[in-house]
């Protein structure tokens, strides 16, 4: 495979990402980052700052899904030509740093990431710059290279708290034979540059009670449902493509370059000790797997033709055929539901993936309600509640007890005294008797608003269910969000 053909292939796929971007409404978890990058801080309860400020980058172009995706789009385009340049500073060789940018750019993982608006977007684009940087500064010891490698560093931090063990791998391959030297003057500058770009971070969390941290390090675990150590590798497997992902496993094992062995194994040996013991996300060792594709890139270009061939095949086929499945649904979504549904029998209702096509209907006719009978909107969803807000301007007001989203408290202060609320909810009041409790102390009067279902082009109806709440009491909303005990 020529180096053209493949920055071909490569640059096809990232326009299918810009089109994907513009083409699918907002999930939950992008609109809750869209109403943190309408309140920019240095930081947030459930993740670093990075998300917000990649969104509010591109904000100024207009309010459309794609314009709250297009940084995001921009990140695959900068992580895949840097992680491109890693691997050929490493080898000298540009078919290996094409074929890393190739790896990454296959995996449906990578189009997910950059193509919505998540924390792994600026991540891994970070990882592949800090690799870069790395690659150069330990070649070349240049001062712009070691501080280049530390503000990209203080990027993945500033990107996803578990990004710390990319500076620790880098930390330790330093400590080792003749790169101890590199102490006297580039690891200073590395860590002094990472410092002082997250030091904003750090000083928001300081007087924030440290809350990102705690929320990363303990309450996250009571969100994740992957509970084993099986799941979250068949998690990578789904994620990265079978092919590629057993490639970039046989690489860790028998890696041919150590510093992107420091930068990679540190992270997936520490997520997968902690699977052994609780909940872990698969996402939470992406930034491993940028590595690893820099090591299938140097692993190619020292095989046999032969080999390269069998590799090439391996690894790319399943990729190709799981990336073209992932498109097929983004722009043909209700023509691959029905063949899914003719060939296997599948439903995809409720909590499917047409959900998302409905929030709009249900956010037109709540809003369309509460200004009527002048109530406020409430959901136990940050991001439903977000993106209600995204699609009819409706200010989002969250209830309930979870930890997760607790940012979007402050937007609507329990201090607010609204007369009248109207809770929409994605399951009947009937089967959530926690929430029925809580209203009737809140509520001086409960009212079934009734199911509604909405559908999109023919699929399987989505339904909410509405209740009214009258007479909110004076601390009706701390009572909704079980901060005051009866």
């Amino acid at each position: 495979m020529t180096t053209r053909l493949i920055w071909g292939a490569i640059a096809l796929v990232i326009v299918l990402r810009a089109v994907a971007a513009f083409t699918l409404p907002l999930t939950g978890d992008e609109a809750y980052y869209w109403e943190w990058s309408r309140r920019l801080a240095f930081g947030y309860v459930d993740h670093p700052p990075a998300v917000a400020w990649t969104i509010a980058a591109f904000a100024w172009l207009g309010h459309q899904p794609g314009f709250v995706r297009l940084g995001f789009v921009l990140c695959g385009v900068v992580a895949s030509l840097a992680l491109a340049a890693a691997t050929t500073e490493l080898t000298g060789d540009r078919r290996a740093g094409a074929i890393a940018a190739l790896a990454l750019t296959l995996t449906p993982l990578a189009s997910l990431v950059f193509g919505t608006a998540s924390p792994d977007g600026p991540y891994l684009m970070f990882w592949a710059l800090a690799l870069w940087f790395a690659a150069r500064a330990f070649k070349r010891d240049g001062t712009s290279d070691w501080v280049l490698l530390g503000i990209a560093i203080g990027g993945v931090l500033l990107s996803r708290v578990l990004g710390f063990a990319l500076p620790f791998g880098i930390v330790a391959y330093s400590l080792f034979g003749e790169n101890r030297r590199y102490w006297r003057r580039g690891l200073p500058l590395m860590l002094a540059s990472a410092f002082v770009v997250l030091l904003p971070f750090l000083i928001w969390n300081a007087t924030h009670d440290w809350v990102t941290l705690t929320f990363a390090l303990v309450h996250r675990h009571e969100q994740v449902h992957e509970s084993s150590t099986l799941h979250v590798l068949l998690a990578q497997v789904a994620g990265y493509s079978p092919g590629i992902w057993a490639a970039a496993i046989v690489c860790a094992i028998r890696p041919k370059n150590a510093l992107l062995a420091w930068t990679a194994l540190p992270q997936f040996i520490l997520v997968m000790l902690l699977s052994l013991f609780e909940p872990v996300e698969f996402s939470w060792i992406a930034g491993f797997f940028v590595s690893l594709c820099a090591m299938l890139g140097v692993a190619y270009v020292k095989l046999s033709q032969r080999a390269r061939t069998g590799w090439s095949i391996a690894a790319a086929a399943p990729a190709a055929v799981m990336l073209s499945l992932l498109f097929a649904f983004t722009f043909a979504p209700v023509a691959t539901y029905r063949l899914i549904v003719h060939n296997a029998g599948a439903r995809l209702e409720n909590g499917g993936p047409f959900e998302i096509m409905t929030y709009s209907m249900v956010a037109a006719d709540a809003a369309r309600l509460a200004h009527e009978r002048d109530a406020i909107v409430m959901t136990d969803g940050y991001g439903f509640s977000a993106v209600m807000d995204f699609d009819a301007n409706i200010a989002p007001v969250l209830i309930g007890y979870n930890w997760q989203g607790r940012e979007a408290r402050a937007w609507y202060p329990d201090a607010n005294r609204p007369q009248r609320a109207l809770f929409v909810d994605k399951e009947p009041l009937g089967t959530r008797p926690d929430f029925a409790r809580q209203l009737q102390r809140a509520c001086a009067k409960v009212v079934d608003g009734g199911r509604h279902a909405y559908r999109y082009k023919g699929t399987g109806p989505r339904s909410y269910y509405f209740t009214w709440c009258e007479g909110l009491v004076p601390d009706g909303l701390a009572i909704l969000r079980w901060e005051k005990d009866g």
